[in-house]
């Protein structure tokens, strides 16, 4: 375990005690019921002519120097009516101050009963302000100040709190006529109001009191601990020397449970608040990213019969060999309450810290599943629980290209919209860092081939280009097509983006890269690689000269029924079939675009091998696609291959088609069994329509197969009267059918290809 690991976890867990100096927060409130003496009930929000009404009866607001109460509107100028003078109730504000207490009580880190005592209501107009100051005890076991702005229209004002080298700027200005804000801290933080510039902001005063003996509480001193700990992650973050450097990341487990709902930095609870407070700061200060998230630890293998359980229906079972486990963290919350779109990443156990705080995964219980089939006895065990995660922000791009695609994509894209939110600013350090990440996740690209082509389908690749050119960095644009796609990271999905990179590449570049491409992965990806192609051509940046490289490559790794070389001999079978039509129509329109000789060839290439480009399964369909789209401006390979399909359906079409004279119909079954011989000689009857076998299931099954195999034009049902039942064989006219229409067909075809 590395220094790193064990100097913060023994840093972190002097952290016992939630709170900080402040507390805000915002609450929905019904209005209560307001009422100041020579004013009356006060409607809120706060009305113009109502807060002109209140200070004609208050004063001026003093301050303390001292012993001495004096005021000096250079130092505080606002108006207050005492709290005698100010009533404030109905049905629910006391639950609502409650809850606002709690909420502040838990936040400061306060133990035990407090309670709230009404001190002053403020209002302050435009040009209030109060310079920084202290709060004095203005009542027996006073330790703080809870201020509660009730909903009024104003702006400016924000609230600065200082202890020690820290400060809070808080602005309490409800966004909405339902709220109320609030802010409470310590007696001994050092505060200032600043002028507000617009309105009336009309403020309740509260001396938040500890009832019951003993020292006054004080604001949580984790000051030694979050100097050392901002030391720690300094060194880390700077550190260059590999014997000590540390873990790329660090994972540290909080002690309370926390659901996937409910998971964020504002709902932490107990010393897991107080914990991520302190590493907040030293974490901004370190400069090192901060998540938390959910740690989750799945485990799958056999299970073995252990002996019965308490019952007699009870079995028990105990682990025996994993065979499947995963260590993920996901869910992802930043300290700003937002959430990161980044998918599941790994951890390691030398990430954790302390070392030893994950050793109760053992202790979950796991899910068994007793034997079944062929099938043995299971387990699932699942392990979860909440974790701080931090890593500095010169690791951010290697430590988040480590992760899958599925979790460096989604942060790439926010940074680039960040960036472009922020102005599209040249140099901006938010751009730096994104194509810091950009160069990593090319280098992390998986080199599996499956994983390649998952990657591809799902888009990665055509999303990597986009933000690249959304940043402007056709240089690492140009390296994924080079270092990648061209050696086989490449499915359909990212032509539209690779079509607009060739548009911006010099033609030499354009003819080199894009016949490689073709060269490589045409015998996979024939479809995505002719459809590439065609859109290359369509730029009109690209000339015709550039891409007769790419066109000859297309021709030359047509699929002729023979797999690639280096595909193994037991799936060599999957070349052997019927391509698309269109790859036919993509690689003609494209060819004929750069030169009509090639697409000559191309198309003569295609007429050669009907296996693999059978006329109406492949060559019709592109036939009539063409048509459709090029109408009589066909170029001369498409009129060549419209001629052929013409003469393929006119000899069809000119086959004799008549219904049976008779009842003979086709007998082709080559099964020589008694029921297949009976049933031949049935089919080559010309007077009877009908033949019904009386036998056993497997017996009718086996001419049932024979007929559905060899499609007899017959009709089948079971008479289920008797033992055995009987098979019933009615003739019909099925093959004629199917002739007629495709002969219907045929002739709507040929009129629509003009023949």
């Amino acid at each position: 375990m590395s220094s790193l690991v064990n100097d913060l976890a023994a840093i972190l867990q002097q952290i016992s005690r939630p709170g900080d100096f402040y507390a805000t927060g915002t609450i929905d409130i019904h209005a209560p019921r307001l009422e100041v003496d020579g004013v009356g009930a006060i409607a809120l929000p706060l009305l113009p002519v109502q807060a002109a009404q209140i200070l004609d009866v208050a004063e001026r607001a003093p301050y303390g120097r001292g012993s001495e109460t004096l005021v000096d509107t250079e130092v505080r100028r606002t108006w207050q009516v005492d709290a005698q003078h100010v009533r404030i109730g109905g049905k629910c504000w006391q639950l609502e101050l409650n809850r606002i207490v709690d909420r502040v009580t838990r936040d400061l880190g306060i133990g035990g009963q407090v309670t709230a005592e009404l001190y002053k209501l403020l209002v302050y107009d435009t040009g209030s302000f109060f310079v920084p100051h202290r709060d004095t005890e203005k009542a027996p076991g006073m330790f703080a100040t809870l201020v509660i702005v009730l909903p009024s229209e104003y702006s400016g004002g924000e609230l600065l709190i200082r202890h020690k080298d820290r400060e809070a700027r808080l602005d309490l200005c409800p966004s909405d006529p339902s709220e109320a804000t609030f802010a409470a801290f310590y007696a001994d933080c050092r505060h200032e109001v600043l002028p507000i510039t617009a309105g009336h902001r009309l403020t309740l005063v509260y001396n938040l009191l500890r009832t019951g003996s003993g020292p006054l509480p004080q604001a949580p001193d984790y000051d030694e601990q979050r100097t050392q700990t901002t030391a720690r992650l300094r060194a880390w973050s700077k550190s260059a020397d590999d014997s000590d450097k540390g873990p790329d990341k660090l994972v540290y487990p909080l002690e309370h449970a926390y659901t996937q709902a409910e998971l964020g930095f504002e709902t932490l609870k107990g010393a897991d608040a107080a914990v991520a407070s302190l590493v907040t700061s030293a974490a901004e200060a370190a400069s090192c990213d901060l998540h938390l998230a959910l740690l989750t630890i799945e485990e799958s293998g056999s299970a073995e019969y252990a002996g019965g359980g308490w019952s007699e229906d009870e079995d028990e079972y105990e682990i025996g060999e994993i065979t499947e486990s995963s260590e993920t963290l996901h869910d992802w919350r930043r300290p700003d309450g937002s959430h990161s779109n980044m998918g599941p990443l790994t951890f390691f156990g030398d990430e954790v810290c302390p070392s030893d705080a994950l050793d109760d995964a053992e202790d979950a219980e796991p899910d068994f599943e007793e034997a079944t089939g062929n099938a043995g006895a299971s387990f699932e065990r699942f392990y979860q629980r909440a974790a701080l995660v931090l890593w500095p922000r010169t690791k951010r791009a290697n430590v988040i290209a480590e992760g899958c695609l599925f979790v460096s994509m989604p942060l790439l894209t926010e940074l680039a919209e960040r960036w472009e939110a922020d102005g599209c600013k040249p140099e901006a350090d938010i751009q730096h860092d994104a194509l810091e990440l950009a160069a990593q996740i090319r280098s992390h690209w998986p080199s599996d081939e499956w994983e390649r082509k998952s990657a591809s389908a799902a888009g990665h690749g055509r999303s990597l280009l986009g933000v690249l050119e959304r940043l402007g960095d056709l240089d690492q644009r140009t390296a994924f097509l080079v270092e990648q796609a061209v050696a086989g990271a490449y499915g359909p999905e990212d032509n539209q983006a690779l079509a607009k990179l060739f548009g911006q590449l010099q033609g030499e570049r354009v003819s080199g890269l894009l016949a490689a491409l073709i060269a490589n992965n045409e015998p996979h990806r024939p479809d995505a690689c002719a459809q590439l192609l065609r859109r290359c051509s369509e730029q009109p940046e690209i000339s015709a000269g550039a891409l007769y490289r790419p066109a000859l490559a297309l021709i030359e790794h047509l699929p002729d029924g023979n797999a690639p070389e280096d595909v193994p001999r037991f799936h060599a079978s999957r070349y052997r079939q019927s391509q698309s039509p269109e790859l036919v129509v993509d690689t003609l329109v494209a060819i004929e675009r750069i030169d009509a000789a090639l697409a000559t060839r191309a198309l003569e290439h295609v007429l050669a091998i009907p296996a693999d480009y059978p006329m109406d399964a492949t060559l019709l369909p592109a036939a009539l696609s063409l048509r459709e789209s090029l109408g009589e401006d066909e170029p001369p390979s498409c009129t060549t291959l419209r001629q052929a399909v013409l003469e393929h359906l006119g000899l069809r079409i000119d086959e004799p088609l008549e219904p049976p004279a008779d009842w003979t119909r086709a007998a082709e079954v080559a099964c020589s069994c008694a029921q297949c011989t009976n049933l031949n000689r049935f089919l080559r009857s010309p007077d009877e329509p009908q033949w019904r076998l009386k036998a056993v299931e497997a017996k009718r099954r086996h001419a049932e197969d024979s007929i559905s195999r060899y499609r007899c034009d017959l009709d089948l049902t079971t008479d289920q009267r008797g033992r055995p039942y009987t098979l019933v064989c009615t003739k019909n006219q099925a093959s004629y059918e199917r002739l007629a229409r495709q002969r219907r067909q045929d002739l709507e075809h040929r009129s629509l290809l003009g023949g």
